[in-house]
């Protein structure tokens, strides 16, 4: 039998921008698996977001990593119109390259011991047979494509961020994609993904990753312009869409951006608010993040609905597919209000999202 974990930090209550119902620090000192689950709203539902496996710096680095992570899913959830709060669980990755089944299943016993009041999936470092793994020790875990529902959400994620991205280039910049200069920071799969949509609506691409060979796919299959990772940002581009991890929006980036329009994958985009505030002022138009990369989740909480038996059948053909569909109807009521008010689009999306929690109903 495993030996029974160490809390490291039990429940609290926390304030990052919003306070947190639950922040929960894990140690297991058999399987050497140390993780956070933040538990930010569940006014909603349950908290629903990915599980994250990276290297950080410390544990108060993955804390506040998690905290902003799970407030993030707080707001897309509520903006996705899907009947989940916000939450998030991030692994300290050890010098394995990949989690052990030892340490996959203390993680699952710990998922059980919230009963259902968060529900997890892949995330970065966590893909889906990582989850498939979790799911055998645990019913809190969706994303796996049960019954040909669902599954890897990838696609659905750079499905809805191509949505939002071609919205925002038509209210901002009056015009379709076709000719138009797109940067994708970042080719996993869902930058790929988003890669291959644009370049199918015309879209000239420039692509920056670490990987080279993705960058060499993304040369061959696409004729993308390559550039390096540090240059990618401020590249002479019409629009720049953000696919790998956060921060990059910075207060400096953003005073040195060329493109017109922000749109892109990642969580967490701008560094700073006043990185956000800049753009704003700059007339660049930035799509919330938690806004339009929200096809995964969607399809993701789909099949945990569909799984549980509470989603009604007859709606099952059209969930993802109307959810999906009203991302760009909500990101051009961000953009009408940011400009009747000069807030910034994130502050706004932000004020939409607290509405809808609070009222208690999507």
């Amino acid at each position: 039998m495993t030996p029974p974990s160490t809390a490291l930090a039990t429940t609290a209550q926390t304030h990052f921008e919003d306070a947190h119902e639950q922040l929960i620090l894990r140690h297991d000192a058999a399987t050497g698996l140390t993780a956070v689950i933040a538990l930010h709203s569940t006014s909603l539902g349950p908290a629903a977001g990915g599980c994250r496996r990276w290297h950080y710096i410390s544990t108060d680095a993955a804390m506040d990593d998690a905290k902003r992570l799970a407030e993030g899913m707080s707001y897309k959830n509520a903006l996705a119109n899907i009947p989940f709060g916000g939450g998030k669980s991030v692994i300290l990755a050890d010098h394995n390259d990949r989690p052990t089944p030892a340490q996959l299943q203390r993680f699952a016993a710990w998922l059980n011991e919230l009963q259902g009041s968060y529900i997890t999936a892949e995330d970065v470092g966590m893909g889906v047979a990582e989850v498939s793994q979790l799911a055998e020790h645990s019913p809190y875990v969706s994303g796996l494509g049960r019954a040909g529902i669902g599954g890897d959400p990838s696609p659905f994620t750079a499905l809805g961020v191509f949505l939002g991205l071609r919205t925002a280039v038509a209210a901002h910049l009056h015009t379709d994609l076709r000719g138009l200069r797109v940067a994708v920071q970042g080719l996993g799969a869902v930058g790929m993904a988003l890669c291959r949509l644009l370049h199918d609506a015309g879209a000239h691409l420039w692509v920056a990753d670490l990987n080279r060979q993705r960058v060499a796919t993304a040369v061959e299959e696409f004729a993308a312009t390559p550039q390096h990772v540090d240059d990618i940002v401020s590249a002479p581009v019409d629009v720049l869409a953000p696919c790998a991890l956060g921060g990059a929006i910075t207060d400096t980036s953003a005073a040195q951006l060329h493109a017109r329009v922000v749109a892109g994958a990642a969580n967490n985009q701008l560094a700073t608010p006043s990185a956000g505030q800049l753009l704003k002022q700059r007339d660049i138009l930035f799509a919330p993040d938690f806004l339009i990369n929200a096809g995964g989740v969607i399809s993701v909480m789909h099949e945990y609905l569909t799984q549980c038996g509470t989603l009604d059948p007859a709606a099952e053909a059209h969930w993802v597919t109307e959810r999906l569909q009203t991302i760009p109807d909500r990101l051009l009521e961000v953009v009408s209000a940011s400009r009747s008010s000069g807030a910034a689009p994130e502050q706004v999306a932000v004020q939409r999202a607290r509405e809808i929690i609070a009222a208690g109903h999507c």
